[in-house]
C-alpha cells in the first residue's frame, strides 16, 4: 500500500467513527457488555453503522450528528431530535431488531438525547399500549379508529419543569 492510500484508509476510518458518534460516546457504551445497562446502546450504535451505506441508517447519523454536535435554540434542537426519534424507529423496523431489544434501547436513547437539552425531555413510549390523544399522534398509515399502540413512531418531548407536552409521540395504531 502507498503512503496516501493508507492515509486515505486512516481518514475513512476516522470519519466513519465520527459519523457513528464514537468520539462523542462515552466509554460506558462503547465498552458495554451484555447484562450492562448501555449494552442496548452499543447494540444499536454498532447496528447504525454496519447499516451505515442503507438511506435510513445513512441519514438518522447525519442527524444524531447535527443533533449532538450542532449549536441551536433548544426549540430547534428539540425538533431535529424528535425527527432523529422516526428515523431510529423507522430503522429498528427496517433492520427487524426484536421488539424487546427495541423496548430496551429507547429509553437509553431517549435520555442520551435528552441530555443535549435543557428545559425539554425525550421520552419513549414503547412501553404504552393504549392510545391517548394527550400523548399521541397518530402516525402516517396508522388506523385512525384504533386504541391499541402497535409500535411508537417518535419519542414524546415534555417539559422538565411541569411535565407539559411539548411534541407528542406519534404511533402506530
Amino acid at each position: 500500500m502507498t503512503g496516501g492510500t493508507s492515509q486515505a484508509a486512516i481518514d475513512t476510518r476516522v470519519v466513519l467513527e465520527r459519523v457513528v458518534l464514537a468520539d462523542l460516546l462515552d466509554d460506558s457504551i462503547l465498552s458495554a457488555r451484555p447484562g450492562d445497562k448501555p449494552f442496548p446502546l452499543r447494540v444499536f450504535f454498532g447496528e447504525l453503522g454496519a447499516r451505515i451505506s442503507t438511506p435510513t441508517a445513512f441519514t438518522l447519523a447525519m442527524g444524531l450528528n447535527f443533533f449532538f454536535r450542532s449549536e441551536m435554540e433548544e426549540e430547534d434542537k428539540m425538533r431535529v431530535g424528535h425527527e432523529a426519534s422516526r428515523l431510529y424507529y423507522q430503522l429498528v423496523h427496517e433492520v427487524g431488531l426484536e421488539e424487546s431489544a427495541i423496548r430496551e434501547t429507547s429509553p437509553l436513547l431517549a435520555t442520551l438525547m435528552s441530555s443535549e437539552l435543557s428545559r425539554i425531555a425525550f421520552e419513549s413510549v414503547d412501553h404504552v399500549s393504549v392510545f391517548d390523544s394527550r400523548f399521541h399522534d397518530r402516525a402516517a398509515g396508522a388506523d385512525p379508529h384504533g386504541s391499541r399502540i402497535v409500535r411508537p413512531a417518535t419519542f414524546l418531548a415534555k417539559v422538565t419543569q411541569n411535565a407539559m407536552v411539548r411534541l407528542k409521540a406519534k404511533v402506530v395504531t
